[in-house]
């Protein structure tokens, strides 16, 4: 009991003592990063795999996920070096590699390893993270619930586009599991993973410099059943039970007005659920319009119910209104289907062509490893065509809706694997 007492009071002192050490901390513990001695641009190559796509939270625009990420670049200072152990990691320069647009990070392990290429002693170092984080992500929700998201994760350098520039790993495939996805039951994960290099805009800046950034983006396409079933139908429910009201006759407006009105503000109510569903935005989604429409419609029942008892055929306008009402609500649902069929099915072309590219940039790297046995691709322009032929790099540029700077990609070969 003592000895434990005394274990519990040494381990609250060496706290204190850690806090003290942190509060008298000078600014000569600050790191300082030093430039290249020989001055030269790096080019890193990029591969990266997702192990597990955790939640995504709309209202949030948030989405977790668990990542390997690996980094290649050749560093001549390192010449003579054959094993890791041989090198102090600390004092050697490296392309200080964040994420842009991480919210939080939960786990980041980091290794390094030294990769020999047959007949140069120039090493390849390989840099390996695993990342377990939260990731900003600003969606695009005019079509929600029918919408399909990108999932990008942005890494980038603190050095600026004159000293390092990112380029895709060739020689290996990214990848994304979609075994592992927790939000299968409200989300489609498709299985092809976008990865391009780019740089940032100069208002994204602080300072005059530009830098590099790589984007790793993966769809997501909502599954519509739940809003459609459980609110969409549900409004189209209430608004048809506003036709109950011709029941009652045209000289008792009180009791008419008194149905309308009940079931308006039902949908003001279901008009609140469709909000909590979604974060702040300035524009109207889909659901937002048809919840609107129908309460539009809602309205002018209670008009034409205000009108009824006034007019001197009420019978006759009742008719009529009936009429007009109904072919306002078939009319707009008919223009809502036919734009809701053309909707999915222009993004459904887009996916289907981005899974396609993929898979053909898959197969060119599973030809080339085929017949080189070389997992690292990237450090001269040569080996493109080598790949995937003249043409600009499947995958790699495959659409243009990302809003993402063309960036050529290069390639080199290596004979040992990692």
């Amino acid at each position: 009991m003592e000895s434990q007492l005394v274990v519990d009071r040494l381990t609250e002192a060496v706290e204190v003592l850690r806090q003290v050490e942190s509060n008298l901390r000078t600014s000569s513990d600050e790191v300082w990063h030093k430039r290249r001695p020989d001055g030269r641009k790096v080019r890193v190559l990029i591969r990266a795999s997702i192990i597990s796509l955790g939640e995504i939270d709309t209202v949030k625009q948030e989405f977790s996920a668990d990542v390997w990420l690996a980094a290649w670049y050749k560093e001549p200072l390192l010449k003579g070096k054959k094993h890791r152990e041989e090198v102090d990691w600390d004092d050697q320069w490296h392309p200080r590699i964040v994420l842009f647009n991480a919210v939080s990070v939960d786990k980041h392990e980091k290794k390094h390893h030294l990769i020999l290429e047959e007949g140069d002693d120039v090493p390849i170092v390989q840099q390996s993270n695993r990342i377990r984080a939260t990731f900003k992500e600003q969606m695009e929700l005019f079509d929600f619930p029918f919408d399909n998201q990108e999932l990008t994760i942005q890494l980038m350098s603190d050095w600026p586009i004159g000293q390092v520039e990112f380029a895709k790993n060739m020689g290996i495939k990214d990848t994304i599991r979609t075994d592992t996805f927790t939000g299968s039951q409200e989300w489609e994960l498709f299985g092809h993973l976008l990865c391009k290099p780019s740089i940032t805009n100069q208002d994204q800046s602080t300072s005059h410099y530009r830098y590099p950034l790589y984007n790793i983006t993966a769809h997501v396409q909502r599954k519509m059943g739940f809003y459609v079933w459980n609110i969409a139908f549900i409004m189209f429910l209430i608004m048809a039970l506003s036709f109950t009201a011709f029941s009652v006759p045209p000289n008792e407006p009180a009791d008419r007005l008194g149905v309308t009105l009940t079931l308006l503000l039902t949908s003001v109510a279901f008009k609140f659920v469709v909000t909590q569903s979604l974060p702040t935005i300035s524009y109207l989604t889909l659901l937002d319009k048809y919840v609107l429409l129908c309460m539009i419609f809602q309205c002018l029942m209670a008009v034409q119910n205000a009108l009824a008892s006034i007019v001197s055929n009420a019978w006759l306008f009742d008719l009529v209104s009936m009429a007009v009402l109904a072919g306002i609500v078939f009319f707009t649902h008919l223009v809502f289907g036919v734009l809701m069929f053309v909707k999915i099915r222009s993004t459904n072309k887009q996916l289907r062509q981005a899974d396609k590219e993929y898979l053909e940039l898959c197969e060119n790297i599973d030809r080339f490893y085929q017949r080189t046995k070389c997992t690292i691709s990237g450090f001269t322009d040569e080996e493109v065509e080598a790949i995937v032929g003249p043409a600009k790099p499947a995958g790699i540029d495959n659409s243009k809706q990302m809003g993402i700077d063309e960036t050529q990609t290069v390639r080199v070969r290596v004979s040992s694997k990692p």
